[in-house]
């Protein structure tokens, strides 16, 4: 009913947004229906049980990116750009980019990241990452395919290259012979265009939750938790599922346990350490689910991917917060919802039945 069919702020259409097919597919999979009707309807022993659910966005960024592709005599390639892999899988997003883009096999190519001399790149954060850094090495690869069909004396459009060959007409040429000897060094450039401008762009999800909350201590357990996130072509399942795993147990975190404590006296931190400063441990985190929609924004990058890391973050809090709700009837508005504010929210009849 609330769906708009273009930004209603900027006036511009959505160059993409399944955030309808997430809400859905997500519910489906949860068992959205099977929900508790009432707050405080449904009960296990001691354990007040509820279902919570969340809308997720995140903008979507393209940030000015270079890299470099180097080709040696030998036919090897090398990508060398200043991104940083942070744990985000990097090195192989990257690798599979010039792989797949120049037809070789992954183990023929090499990846150098991290120096400051290498070609400026987004660096890691907002999201951006595998998008701004993978499209200048999609850049990179067009111009070494360019070079590639010079030297061939075709145009780039009618080559094809595979198994590192490359393939023309009735012909299939080795890349060591295209070379003859030579080192082919090439670098692409990508920053931000007109569609950033005329579209607005945003990874879209939907988080759902069960809860059970213990009716005597108001202690909170999460018992499942559920993503599901459009955020363009995903690059990599493997990585891309895995950031959102991360992305789950930090909203964990923070609808539950993280909260910063300052000193009001003179403004120093207070639980400064990883005693006091508390985080989800294995025992805080349920199996997680994470489903990733099949999708194509071509305003987003040339690879017509989008940022998702912070997807999976963004609203996880709230579907747990709403579980919460929809399991005691309590409403709690700060984060986290820590025991000691939800206790005393807990209906009077829990507490005299507990």
């Amino acid at each position: 009913m609330n769906e708009p069919e273009k930004d209603p702020q900027q006036d511009v259409p959505f160059s993409s947004r399944k955030l309808l097919e997430c809400i859905d597919v997500g519910a489906n999979r949860f068992g959205w229906a099977d929900r508790p009707k009432t707050p405080g309807s449904r009960r296990e022993g001691e354990w007040l049980i509820g279902y919570g659910m969340a809308s997720a966005s995140r903008a979507n960024s393209l940030m000015q990116s270079s890299a470099e592709i180097e080709m040696t005599p030998d036919g090897r390639a090398t990508v060398k750009t200043a991104m940083t892999d942070i744990g985000t899988g990097t090195y192989t997003i990257l690798q599979q980019i010039a792989a797949e883009m120049l037809g070789m096999p992954l183990d023929q190519v090499d990846v150098l990241l991290g120096d400051t001399s290498l070609p400026s790149s987004s660096g890691s954060g907002g999201s951006w990452g595998a998008n701004s850094a993978g499209s200048s090495v999609y850049v990179a690869a067009e111009a070494v395919i360019a070079e590639f069909a010079t030297r061939l004396g075709v145009e780039a459009d009618s080559l094809t290259l595979k198994d590192g060959h490359a393939i023309a007409g009735n012909r299939q040429i080795p890349f060591t012979e295209i070379l003859n000897g030579d080192t082919i060094r090439v670098v692409g450039t990508i920053k931000p265009g007109d569609t950033s401008e005329k579209t607005n762009q945003a990874s879209y999800g939907a988080h759902y939750a069960e809860v059970a909350v213990n009716a005597t201590t108001g202690e909170t357990r999460v018992r499942r938790l559920l993503t599901v996130g459009a955020a363009g072509r995903i690059l990599n399942e493997k990585t891309a599922t895995s950031q959102c795993y991360g992305g789950q147990i930090w909203g964990i975190g923070y609808a539950l346990e993280e909260d910063l404590v300052v000193d009001a006296r003179n403004g120093l931190i207070v639980n400064h350490d990883l005693a006091e400063y508390h985080v989800p441990v294995h025992a805080d985190v349920p199996k997680l689910d994470v489903v990733l929609l099949e999708e194509r924004d071509r305003h987003a990058s040339p690879l017509a991917g989008k940022g998702i890391g912070e997807l999976a973050i963004a609203g996880v809090g709230a579907a747990i917060n709403n579980a919460i709700y929809n399991a005691t009837g309590a409403r709690i508005r700060s984060y986290p919802v820590t025991m000691d504010k939800l206790l005393p929210h807990l209906p009077e009849e829990v507490g005299a039945a507990a």
